[in-house]
């Protein structure tokens, strides 16, 4: 079957539910599908990446080598037109090998301004780290492929971390954690309107929803350890409080869907949430996962569905292994937890079952 029966079945398919007809982009369509058909697979461009990466180590070595990585000037230079031979060929083409190029040349041009930088007197490093954020923004704006566009989110979430462990300030951890969290739930809450733009084509905002995703796993990572920063549990419950007042809002936004009207229901669902994350509210993590669980439920996001079910496991070894709470106050956690989750698993799916008898 070619492009064009499979798409007329699906579109007689989808008029036959609805009952009426359904004005479609056929020639985006098209497009669409021509684009999937020529793609590479995942190993190809994850080679082809690291080949790129590699590449950019000899030349840095080889840099180190010829006693040049102490010559500023030219490692601003040489900076300066990797970022922007980076952006060009991305914008330009659309090939593995060329992908594969302008990754490494992007990320060369980060290592060498960093290089660059550093030896200059006066130069801290919250003014290199607001150099990177400033670099990933402008790839944003500029950028309209998937990979430049994930990998300038990373530099975005992960430049203001390395603050955290240079000025050792732990809380600040949590404030980024919740402009992430708040940054993903409106990416993924208006993902039918996001996706029509056209600045979002070619797959942007998927990038920009998956470098979200690992930018807020890697806070919650941050949050969750107990060692090497002093804890401060004030800023753990601040963090859980906002985490869990948008897991109890998404929560009711996914009763609503279901069908799930009944206020005594609701009253009871709300109240075992407050319960059972309330009392690993020290612990921001497995809110924080269990909130991207449900997130990704909601717009059927497969990866995060996956990557949020790992930290929930990893987050849940992590809080009961964790010596600075005692043992019986985990063991209730998790107890309750676990009767929650069976509790909410049967009023949500009893319903639909009813109405298959019916």
């Amino acid at each position: 079957m070619n492009d064009n029966q499979h798409i007329d079945r699906v579109i007689s398919t989808v008029e036959s539910s609805i009952g009426h007809r359904l004005e479609v982009d056929r020639l985006g369509l098209e497009t669409a599908y021509s684009q999937d058909r020529n793609s590479h697979s995942l190993t190809v461009k994850v080679i082809s990446i690291i080949g790129g990466i590699l590449a950019s180590a000899l030349f840095v070595g080889s840099l180190y080598i010829a006693r040049l990585d102490q010559t500023v000037p030219l490692l601003l230079i040489l900076a300066l037109v990797f970022f922007s031979a980076a952006i060009l060929i991305n914008k330009k083409y659309d090939k593995v090998i060329l992908d594969a190029v302008s990754v490494s040349m992007y990320a060369l041009s980060y290592l060498l301004l960093a290089m660059g930088l550093e030896p200059l007197p006066g130069i801290s490093t919250m003014e290199i780290t607001c150099v990177f954020f400033a670099l990933g923004i402008v790839t944003l704006l500029i950028s309209k492929s998937y990979i430049l566009t994930f990998i300038a989110i990373l530099v975005c979430a992960g430049s203001p971390a390395i603050l955290i462990f240079e000025l050792d300030i732990p809380a600040l951890s949590h404030i980024l954690l919740i402009i992430w969290t708040f940054l993903f739930l409106l990416l993924t809450w208006n993902e039918p309107r996001l996706m029509s733009m056209p600045s979002m084509k070619n797959k942007r905002y998927l990038a920009m929803r998956t470098g979200l995703l690992f930018g807020i796993l890697y806070y919650l990572y941050l949050v969750s350890k107990t060692d090497g920063f002093e804890i401060e549990w004030q800023w753990n419950l601040v963090s859980s409080g906002f985490l869990i007042i948008m897991t109890m809002w998404v929560i009711n936004c996914l009763l609503n869907r279901f069908n799930c009207d009944e206020t005594g229901k609701k009253i009871f669902i709300f109240t075992a949430v407050t319960i059972c994350l309330g009392l690993t509210a020290m612990y921001p993590a497995i809110s924080g996962s269990i909130l991207l669980l449900l997130l990704s439920f909601k717009v059927n996001y497969k990866t995060g569905i996956a990557l949020s079910i790992a930290a929930i496991l990893y987050f849940v070894g992590m809080f009961y292994y964790d010596l600075n709470i005692s043992l019986l106050h985990k063991s209730i956690a998790m107890m309750v937890s676990g009767v929650f989750f069976l509790l909410l698993y049967f009023i949500i799916f009893k319903k639909p079952r009813t109405h298959e008898k019916a």
